[in-house]
C-alpha cells in the first residue's frame, strides 16, 4: 500500500513492516530466536528508504525497540522525536532514545503535532545542498548495526 498524508499505520500482530520506494509492504513473521525488534527493523528500511525526509517518532513503550532504528534515522539525515519518559506511561523505549543522544526533539504527545508540522515546513524550505564527505561517512558508520557478538 502506497503512503499517504495525514494516516497512522500500525504494523499488525505477527507481521513484519517495511517502506520500499514510499511503498507499506508486509511479510509473514519469521519464526526467529531471541527478541523481535519490529520498531527498529521498519526505521531502518524507512531511514533507507526516504534519507533525510525520515522522521521517526517514539511513544509510550517497554523495552529498547526502536533505538538502533533512530541511529540509522539519524545517521540517513532524518529527524527523531521522543515522547518525554515522565509523559509516559511505559518509559523504557523513550528513555532508551533519549540516551543515545541523537533524538531532535523530546516533547509531551500534546506538543508533537506542532513541532511536526514546523519541522516538515522548515525542510520543504530549506535548498538541498550535498553534505561534506565527512559527513556521509560519518552518516554511514552511525547508522552502521551494532552486533552483539564477542
Amino acid at each position: 500500500m502506497k503512503v499517504q498524508p495525514n494516516h497512522v499505520y500500525v504494523i499488525p500482530p505477527n507481521k513484519e513492516m517495511s517502506i520500499y520506494h514510499g511503498i507499506i509492504n508486509l511479510e509473514t513473521l519469521k519464526k526467529t530466536h531471541g527478541l523481535r525488534m519490529p520498531i527498529d527493523s521498519f526505521f531502518r528500511s524507512l531511514a533507507e528508504d526516504q534519507g533525510e525526509m525520515a522522521i521517526g517518532v517514539i511513544l509510550s513503550g517497554t523495552g529498547t525497540d526502536g533505538t538502533l532504528g533512530i541511529k540509522a534515522i539519524h545517521g540517513a539525515g532524518g529527524m527523531v522525536m521522543v515522547q518525554t519518559p515522565g509523559s509516559a506511561k511505559y518509559p523504557g523505549m523513550p528513555a532508551s532514545a533519549v540516551q543515545t543522544g541523537l533524538v531532535d526533539y523530546i516533547l509531551p504527545p500534546e506538543k508533537m503535532p506542532a513541532q511536526l508540522t514546523t519541522y516538515v515546513k522548515r525542510s520543504a524550505m530549506k535548498p538541498e545542498v550535498p553534505a561534506p564527505k565527512e559527513d556521509r561517512l560519518r552518516k554511514i558508520l552511525v547508522s552502521r548495526p551494532v552486533s552483539n557478538r564477542p
